[in-house]
C-alpha cells in the first residue's frame, strides 16, 4: 500500500510537504480550485523545490478552467522541477467549476481534453478544437529548460460513474476515488478492469487510489468528541454539499443521515441564487461556518470520514488493499503537522 497525504493548495504550505516526505509518506496531492485555494502548480512547484522523493500530483486538475495546452505546459513544467515524481490527476469539476456557479465538465468534453494533454505530454503534435475552431498545436521547447516531458507524467482520471469509470480502465493510466466504501471499490474495480480488458490492456496496470477523510482516535475517544468533530467538521459539510449538488449521481444518499440531508437542502434552499454558489463554498474542506455547525454530529461524521483506533484504521485499509485499493491518501485539517505526525507513527508505522 502507497500512503498519501492531501492538501489544499496553500502557496506557502511546502514546509508540510517536507514533513511528510521526513515521516515516509509515498505522495502529497493538491487540490486545484482557483477561487477559493493558490494556484495547484504554483504550490507544488515550491513542495518540489523543498523536497527530493515524495511524490506531487494534483488531486485533481480540471479542464476548461485552463485549456488544455495550459494544463500540460504547467504540469510539465513543475516536472522539470521535480522529474519523474509528478502526477497529473484530472476532474470533471466540483468547487472548481461550482464556485463559478457553473456545472461540471461534461464527459465528451474530458474526454477532448484529456486526449489533448495526453498527446502533447507525449510530445507529439495534435488537433484540439478551440471552440469550434480546430488547430494543430504541440509543446516546442521541450529540450531548453522550460517542461520536462523526458520523463512520463501519468494521467490519473477522478470518477465516479459508470461511463467515466470505462473511459478511466481504457485509456487512463490510474483511478482516483474519493471516501470510497469496500462496496464502491469492488463495484468500480469490476467496470475498471472490464473496460481495461476490452480495450486490451491488463486492469492490473490501472490502480485504484482514495482520498478518504480520516479520525484518528486517541485511547479511549468516542467518534463524537469535540476535537474529532471539529476536525471531520469540513469532511461534514462537504458532503452535505456534494449530495445537494450532486444528488445521488456522484455519492449515493446514506440512509443513516436522510433527515439531515432533508433539512440541510431545505436551508440551501434559502440561498439567494444569485449568490448561492459564492456563500454554499465558503471554508470548503477548511473549516465549518457557523451557520452549518448544526450538522457536526456523529451520524454525519460516520458516513463523511473514516473513523476508528488506529488498529481499526489499519484493519479498514487492509480490507480496501485485498479489494484492490493500492493507494489511501488522507486530507489534512486543522492541525495538519499533527495529523502527518500522528498518521505517519500510528498507521504507516505499523502497517
Amino acid at each position: 500500500m502507497e500512503f498519501g497525504v492531501t492538501f489544499p493548495s496553500r502557496i506557502g504550505d511546502y514546509h508540510l510537504v517536507e514533513l511528510a516526505e521526513q515521516c515516509g509518506f509515498d505522495q502529497a496531492w493538491f487540490f486545484d480550485s482557483q477561487m477559493i485555494y493558490s494556484d495547484v502548480y504554483a504550490t507544488m512547484a515550491l513542495a518540489a523545490k523543498e523536497t527530493s522523493r515524495i511524490k506531487l500530483g494534483t488531486g485533481v486538475a480540471v479542464p476548461t478552467t485552463r485549456m488544455a495546452a495550459v494544463i500540460a505546459h504547467s504540469i510539465a513544467t513543475v516536472a522539470q522541477v521535480a522529474p519523474g515524481r509528478v502526477e497529473l490527476g484530472l476532474g470533471n469539476g466540483n468547487t472548481a467549476r461550482l464556485t463559478m456557479g457553473l456545472r461540471p465538465v461534461p464527459l465528451q468534453t474530458m474526454k477532448k481534453e484529456i486526449k489533448t494533454i495526453r498527446a502533447l505530454l507525449n510530445g507529439e503534435e495534435v488537433v484540439h478544437d478551440f471552440d469550434g475552431d480546430p488547430q494543430l498545436i504541440k509543446l516546442l521547447h521541450p529540450n531548453s529548460g522550460f517542461i520536462n516531458l523526458k520523463h512520463r507524467i501519468p494521467i490519473t482520471l477522478s470518477a465516479f460513474g459508470e461511463k467515466t469509470l470505462q473511459f478511466c480502465g481504457s485509456e487512463c493510466d490510474a483511478h482516483l476515488s474519493w471516501n470510497t466504501s469496500l462496496e464502491m471499490l469492488k463495484h468500480n474495480r469490476t467496470i475498471i478492469n472490464n473496460a481495461a480488458a476490452n480495450a486490451g490492456r491488463s486492469g492490473n496496470t490501472i490502480p485504484t487510489k482514495a482520498i478518504i477523510p480520516l479520525a484518528i482516535l486517541r485511547k479511549g475517544e468516542k467518534a463524537n468528541s469535540d476535537r474529532v468533530l471539529k476536525s471531520i467538521g469540513p469532511f461534514i459539510t462537504n458532503l452535505l454539499h456534494v449530495l445537494c449538488e450532486w444528488d445521488d449521481k456522484l455519492l449515493p444518499d446514506s440512509p443513516a443521515i436522510k433527515d439531515y440531508v432533508a433539512r440541510y437542502r431545505l436551508y440551501e434552499s434559502t440561498l439567494d441564487p444569485q449568490r448561492r454558489h459564492l456563500l454554499l463554498h465558503e471554508g470548503h474542506l477548511l473549516y465549518t461556518r457557523k451557520d452549518e455547525s448544526e450538522y457536526l454530529v456523529e451520524e454525519i461524521a460516520q458516513v463523511a470520514a473514516m473513523i476508528g483506533e488506529p488498529d481499526e484504521i489499519i484493519e479498514k485499509i487492509k480490507d480496501l488493499e485485498s479489494n484492490g485499493l493500492s493507494h489511501f491518501s488522507f486530507q489534512v485539517t486543522d492541525a495538519p503537522a499533527d495529523q502527518i505526525r500522528s498518521f505517519a507513527k500510528q498507521i504507516i508505522n505499523r502497517y
